[in-house]
């Protein structure tokens, strides 16, 4: 076969030059319209709903606390990090939620609380809120695995495990930042600020559960100290979960510890706010509290019973994953009664 001359080597290159950018073309089209349409079936498809279960907990405490590591407002890398993994595995390409964020300023520097709403379904009920929250944030020593990832990572299990659930009232999943020291009980909190657009916008939030600890779990006795004014004799092995409520929730609290106690065998001690203050001063209960909401805490008490909470040693290896999943299930009937009040069936 005779060889091409140069001439006809040139002549064959520019004639068939725009043919081979036409079907370049043509087929980098046809891969983008390929990505595009699986983002958009990844992006539209429901959340993934899944049963509380020990490995979730496990996995979402070791990341954040081992694989991310302290995150507050004087480490932004690690903050930031914090958020995204939140987003990410929560959103729509991982779990199927949409997330949005509100954002606030503080100190010059801008925050985000991360929220998923599940809408209500049952006529004037749907309007009425029932809102989880959590701090995803630590103090600046601490990797943080009881205070909050414990939190963190109840929050997001409870996410899946409503997922696709039709319930009475709207059930909101809220990720605060900022609610550790040295800002926690201050203005510039995630919880202070989330509270604040709540009332601008007049949201009807009828109960404010509060996850603040709730992986540390003792059987020996004298683990448990006792928090100041105590209304009542607490046991003084810290093998229980604690359970506040401030006066707006004064009247949930006896049929909610109620619901508890029917979905788990770990202990419950139960308690108004007025007789033990020091539990809901700290964290986002407060303020959420201050804002007038019905706040109902849920705590392994923190620092009154885990020698590491807020500090170095507070590392995932040490939380008792199977009690912190019967905390979750006795949390999770809690949440499932008051978004279906007595009356609320269709």
């Amino acid at each position: 076969m005779p060889l091409l001359t140069s001439q006809q080597t040139i002549r064959f290159f520019i004639l068939g030059l725009p043919l081979g950018l036409i079907a370049t073309g043509i087929f980098a089209m046809w891969i983008y319209f390929q990505v595009d349409e699986v983002r958009e079936q990844r992006s539209n498809r429901a959340p993934v709903r899944r049963a509380l279960n020990e490995a979730d907990l496990r996995s979402y405490v070791q990341t954040l606390s081992g694989g991310i590591g302290p995150r507050h407002a004087g480490a932004p890398e690690t903050l930031s990090s914090a958020r995204k993994y939140l987003q990410s595995t929560l959103g729509p390409a991982n779990l199927g939620f949409a997330v949005s964020r509100h954002e606030y300023e503080e100190a010059g520097q801008t925050f985000y609380n991360l929220i998923i709403d599940l809408p209500g379904t049952v006529g004037a009920h749907a309007a009425e809120i029932v809102m989880v929250t959590a701090n995803y944030d630590t103090t600046a020593d601490s990797p943080g695995a009881d205070a909050n990832s414990s939190g963190t990572a109840a929050l997001m299990s409870l996410a899946q495990s409503f997922a696709g659930t039709a319930s009475a009232r709207t059930l909101r999943f809220v990720a605060l930042v900022n609610e550790s020291p040295p800002r926690a009980g201050t203005p510039g909190t995630g919880g202070a600020a989330y509270a604040a657009s709540l009332k601008v916008r007049q949201d009807k939030v009828v109960a404010v559960v509060a996850l603040e600890g709730l992986g540390c779990y003792l059987e020996t006795p004298g683990s448990q100290q006792f928090p100041a004014g105590p209304a009542a004799p607490w046991p003084d092995k810290g093998d229980f979960l604690s359970f506040t409520v401030n006066a707006a929730a004064n009247p949930l609290m006896e049929n909610l510890a109620a619901e508890f106690k029917t979905a788990t065998r770990l202990p419950l001690v139960s308690a108004a706010a007025a007789g033990l203050p020091a539990l809901l001063g700290g964290g986002t209960a407060s303020g959420f509290d201050a804002a007038g909401f019905p706040v109902l805490r849920f705590s392994d008490t923190g620092g009154l019973r885990n020698p590491d909470w807020q500090k170095p040693g507070d590392t995932a290896e040490r939380l008792d994953y199977p009690k912190f999943l019967e905390a979750v299930r006795g949390i999770e009937a809690v949440i499932r009664a008051l978004l279906n009040p007595s009356g609320s069936r269709r």
